[in-house]
């Protein structure tokens, strides 16, 4: 096996990797009552069934339909999906949103991926479950699969499933890219990176 595995699989992340969804985490978090900094799905867990849980539901479900009509594809990202596709590499959704939200965004775009995994199919990230269904799925070696993401959860889930981890950062390098193996700024780039992760070449 060469030490730069042959990528045939990308598992991408969808709010802040694929699209820029315009979500207001802050906001949906006020509103919703739970503390800041808290991720919402983890917040949300700690609340017991009951009218006070159901209405945080709606919350961040009526967040989430408008960030799905409001995305936007960041730049480069529908010609490298193009490329990929056309060289017969397997691609995914691995999100933390909801099933309704993702199809909604990805219809919304004409996307079309052959695993789509969210929050009702696995565990969240960076629970790996996530990951390794797809792989499973797929039926490729975990080496020639990687995840590309925005947050540490994209990139956690991917280590703990024995992935390489791409980090997306279009602005700012945050602290948690040292656990990212590449780092994309723009993916307008992102063939020139497919060819190193591929072959090795700096």
């Amino acid at each position: 096996m060469d030490s730069m595995p042959q990528v045939r699989g990308i598992i991408f992340d969808m709010d802040g990797t694929l699209v820029d969804s315009r979500l207001d985490f802050d906001a949906m978090r006020h509103e919703m009552g739970l503390p800041t900094g808290i991720p919402i799905l983890e917040g949300l867990a700690s609340i017991p069934d009951g009218a006070e849980r159901d209405r945080m539901l709606d919350v961040m479900h009526r967040h989430e339909l408008r960030g799905a009509d409001e995305s936007v594809p960041f730049e480069g990202v529908l010609d490298f999906l193009s490329h990929v596709n056309d060289a017969g590499i397997s691609t995914a959704v691995l999100t933390r949103n909801s099933r309704e939200s993702t199809e909604r965004t990805l219809k919304r775009w004409g996307l079309s991926f052959s695993q789509i995994v969210t929050r009702e199919d696995a565990p969240p990230k960076p629970d790996p479950a996530g990951v390794r269904l797809i792989a499973e799925r797929w039926g490729l070696p975990v080496h020639q699969i990687i995840v590309i993401g925005d947050y540490l959860f994209d990139l956690q889930a991917g280590k703990r499933a024995g992935m390489r981890c791409v980090l997306f950062a279009p602005n700012e390098i945050p602290t948690y890219a040292r656990e990212a193996d590449f780092i994309l700024r723009d993916f307008r780039e992102a063939v020139k990176l497919l060819v190193k992760l591929a072959t090795g070449d700096e």
